[in-house]
């Protein structure tokens, strides 16, 4: 593991309880940052020294809940890390309730969370606030079966790029993390088959993610890691 240094930095990481998000959590309390791990009531697995919530963050009133929390437990906040998601079947594979979630975890949620992390960046009295969205390499590859998540994905990667110029003025940055294929349970397959993609360089270990996101969320003010695509060695292209 990477030396990294946030000693002191309030950080909120949304999907917390997942294996990026955990993953993240962990290296970012190692590196003396207070963090706010936020997930759905059913994702319990919470890194250590983390203080949690639960909540359904494509829900406006869980937002408000949720950074009421912050307010409370670490005092406002200088880093967000959106990294909540749902998996989607195609269009015509999933029902209306559904696709409806997908969009409200992936796509709703960020901006919800991202607006009241700027909100109290802003009064932070730092100038090295930082907002860091994970999208997906899947808006680049474009697969069949995909059309759901790539709309929720492919907003993501639009907001992102344009809120990070509407942010230059401020010294607020912003930054788009492009994973491949991650062998978490996001995946439709059980720990033996997630461990032998892994090893078959087909899927990045979760652990990857959180490095990629530690290297953006330590550089210096006025330094933006503006997007980091990373993905196994074999992803997949279609």
């Amino acid at each position: 593991m990477a030396e990294f240094d946030l000693t002191d930095r309030r950080v909120l990481i949304t999907g917390g309880a997942g294996g990026v998000g955990r993953e993240t959590a962990a290296r970012m309390v190692a590196a003396g940052a207070r963090v706010v791990s936020a997930d759905i009531p059913s994702a319990t697995r919470h890194a250590a020294g983390t203080i949690a919530f639960s909540g359904d963050l494509g829900r406006q009133e869980d937002i408000e809940r949720l950074f009421r929390f912050v307010d409370e437990q670490i005092g406002g906040l200088d880093i967000l890390v959106a990294c909540a998601g749902l998996p989607a079947d195609a269009l015509m594979d999933i029902s209306d309730a559904g696709w409806r979630q997908v969009i409200d975890a992936n796509l709703v949620s960020y901006i919800g969370c991202t607006k009241q992390a700027i909100g109290r960046i802003r009064t932070s009295g730092r100038v090295d606030g930082h907002v860091i969205l994970v999208g997906s390499i899947s808006v680049h590859i474009k697969a069949v079966g995909e059309s759901v998540y790539n709309a929720s994905k492919g907003g993501v990667a639009l907001f992102a790029e344009t809120l990070r110029k509407e942010m230059i003025p401020e010294k607020i940055r912003v930054t788009l993390i492009e994973p491949g294929a991650i062998a978490t349970h996001l995946q439709p397959y059980d720990d033996d088959k997630l461990a032998e993609f892994e090893q078959g360089l087909e899927m990045l270990p979760a652990a990857e993610v959180a490095e990629a996101i530690m290297f953006a969320a330590t550089r210096p003010p006025g330094v933006d890691v503006v997007t980091l695509r990373i993905e196994p060695l074999n992803q997949k292209i279609c």
